[in-house]
């Protein structure tokens, strides 16, 4: 049986009632420390959780999170927010709630003054989205993928923190991008050495005294035993320290079925990606939407360009 809803914007109080709902939803669970890191952690600014309540009980009927991501496009920078962790209750699942909801966060958004809301769609909301809510196709990212990969000498050390240096080697990396998410010294620990049980392994490279590049990589297990080793984040200033890096992470992945990491349109690392034996899987593009909340429209612009798995939300 339905009630009338309400919208809210989530507390901290409501974080028991909000994770029973994503994690009676979603595959993969998520506890209560990792949530609370993603959600308020972040050094860019807090997620903002919005809510459609039962106006009796206000338990959650839905939920859809925003999370800050400051882009740059074009040298531009654009004011912008990734959706995710979109759901509804089966008995309010349909268009009037899923519209509520959706209306309800870009309307947030906007008041949080978010000129571009993007989106990286299941199967199943990708074109609800875009039919209801006239969110289009800003992009799609190739899966590049290895199978069997194998220990490889390589140079790179292992980074059990990211240092000033970082702020400097990003903004000599990324100068060439036309389309990249800005990331600095503070939000690259928080994302990958201060999440609870730090699932992730960072190798870096030096050119000289000089940071020339870094790879982040995580471990995934399919319900089925399949395993496979994700490149959350890679960045390198040039094909060499780039072939090092590749090189480590084939190391680290030695003992998985496949390595894989996503491949933007423009991704200048994908040649050489290519030349060490990864290939693209075509049956699993994943589109990247956008809605443009205020000004003209932004599109994705030709040129160079990154977007990886660490760009999404911390499903990886």
């Amino acid at each position: 049986m339905t009630q009338p809803l309400t919208p809210k914007l989530a507390a901290r109080e409501d974080v028991p009632q909000v994770l029973a709902l994503l994690n009676g939803t979603f595959r993969t669970p998520t506890d209560e420390k990792t949530w609370e890191w993603y959600v308020y952690g972040n050094p860019f600014g807090a997620t903002r959780v919005y809510l459609l309540v039962e106006k009796e009980t206000q338990a959650p009927a839905g939920v859809f999170a925003y999370t800050p991501v400051p882009l740059r496009i074009g040298n531009v920078p654009i004011v912008a927010s990734s959706g995710h962790h979109l759901c509804l209750r089966p008995a309010y699942q349909g268009g009037a709630a899923f519209m509520a909801l959706s209306r309800e966060a870009l309307a947030g958004e906007l008041a949080q003054g978010v000129r571009l809301a993007l989106g990286v769609p299941n199967r199943r909301s990708h074109q609800p989205q875009k039919a209801l809510l006239k969110w289009t196709d800003l992009c799609f990212l190739d899966c590049l993928y290895k199978l069997s990969p194998q220990t490889r000498a390589h140079s790179c050390f292992q980074m059990d923190c990211f240092t000033a240096e970082f702020d400097e080697f990003y903004a000599r990396v990324t100068q060439k991008l036309d389309f990249c998410i800005e990331k600095n010294t503070a939000w690259m620990n928080w994302r990958f050495h201060e999440r609870p049980g730090r699932p992730y392994t960072v190798y870096g490279i030096r050119q000289g005294a000089e940071l020339a590049g870094y790879a982040v990589l995580k471990r995934w297990r399919e319900p089925d035993g399949y395993t496979k080793a994700h490149i959350l984040d890679l960045h390198a200033c040039n094909d060499g320290s780039l072939a090092h890096l590749i090189a480590a992470a084939e190391t680290y992945a030695a003992d998985c079925h496949e390595i894989n990491l996503w491949s933007a349109p423009g991704f200048p690392y994908r040649t050489v990606l290519e030349a060490a034996g990864f290939s693209s899987r075509e049956t699993q593009r994943q589109p990247v939407i956008a809605k443009t909340l205020s000004g003209a429209p932004l599109v994705y612009p030709k040129g160079l360009g990154s977007v990886s798995y660490a760009d999404a939300d911390f499903l990886y």
